[in-house]
């Protein structure tokens, strides 16, 4: 495999006060730097897992995915790869604005920019404490336009692994450190990227708990309130945040696959598969 795990994701904010503020309280980020064009906000002693931007030219959303290279992968071997797959890439040391030490960077076929990275810059003095604490951002979840052709790419020239599917509609794709999902595609044909959600993974259930209760006093809308994921067997809560559509993931107890060994399952596309909590229709 070339990529380890997710490494932060860049959006685009149309009010960028109000997006930092959402991401640092409720979201339990620490800020770590601010620019004229940029603020980064990390957790676990990293410089960043979330970085904002305002761009006025571009819609609210995703601008980049970034992914941390597998110890064991070079970058000629990434560079290589998206050769063959005649998608142009960019290879540099110099991506101070991102604070890696080197990146490949390129565009996927729904104009995401997307980074494989190494050296995400940590925070002098370490991890300030939060009242919930966070582990790190573990997935990120994005439509796709072609479905097949997203899959066939992130799978076949990236070498992502599929954990699961649901019916059609929906892959959770692993990397080589074994997480259940890292990237999660779901079918959404003919329209823009759309981010679904991010996911940070808690050190605890009861800093699960912690981060509802303060999302709850923010006031702010829960998408999904203490639901358990078959796919992964994570339980955590979602709520809404910004950008406008994102949703705001907490989990635990996030499932792992063996990259070489794992077979993915296929599920019926039901509430259960979304919460195996919610009875089956009779009870």
């Amino acid at each position: 495999m070339l990529i380890s795990n997710l490494g932060y994701v860049t959006l685009n904010v149309h009010d960028l006060d109000e997006a930092v503020e959402v991401f640092r309280t409720s979201a339990q980020l620490q800020l770590n730097a601010r620019t004229d064009d940029a603020v980064f906000l990390g957790g676990g002693g990293k410089h960043h897992w979330i970085v904002l931007r305002s761009d006025s030219t571009k819609p609210e959303g995703l601008l980049r995915m970034a992914f941390e290279l597998d110890p064991g992968a070079t970058f000629d071997e990434v560079e290589k790869a998206l050769a063959d797959a005649g998608v142009a890439s960019t290879r540099s040391k110099n991506f101070k604005d991102d604070r890696v030490q080197e990146a490949v960077r390129f565009t996927d076929m729904d104009g995401t920019e997307v980074e494989i990275f190494t050296g995400l810059a940590g925070v002098a003095g370490g991890e300030q404490p939060k009242w919930a604490a966070l582990e790190r951002l573990l997935h990120v979840a994005v439509s796709a336009s072609d479905f097949d052709a997203a899959l066939d790419f992130y799978t076949n020239v990236l070498g992502f692994g599929v954990s699961d599917f649901i019916e059609d509609t929906t892959a959770f794709l692993h990397a080589s450190d074994g997480a259940h999902h890292s990237l999660v595609l779901q079918r959404l044909p003919g329209q823009r990227r759309v981010v679904n959600h991010v996911c940070f993974e808690t050190k605890s259930f009861d800093d699960v708990m912690r981060a509802r209760a303060i999302v709850r006093r923010a006031g702010l809308e829960l998408r999904d309130d203490l639901i358990r994921h078959e796919t992964s067997g994570s339980i955590g809560f979602y709520f809404e945040g910004l950008p406008k559509g994102l949703g705001i993931e907490f989990c635990y107890e996030h499932g792992r696959v063996d990259p070489g060994n794992h077979r993915p399952r296929t599920f019926v596309r039901t509430i259960r598969a979304k919460d195996v909590y919610e009875p089956p229709a009779g009870y």
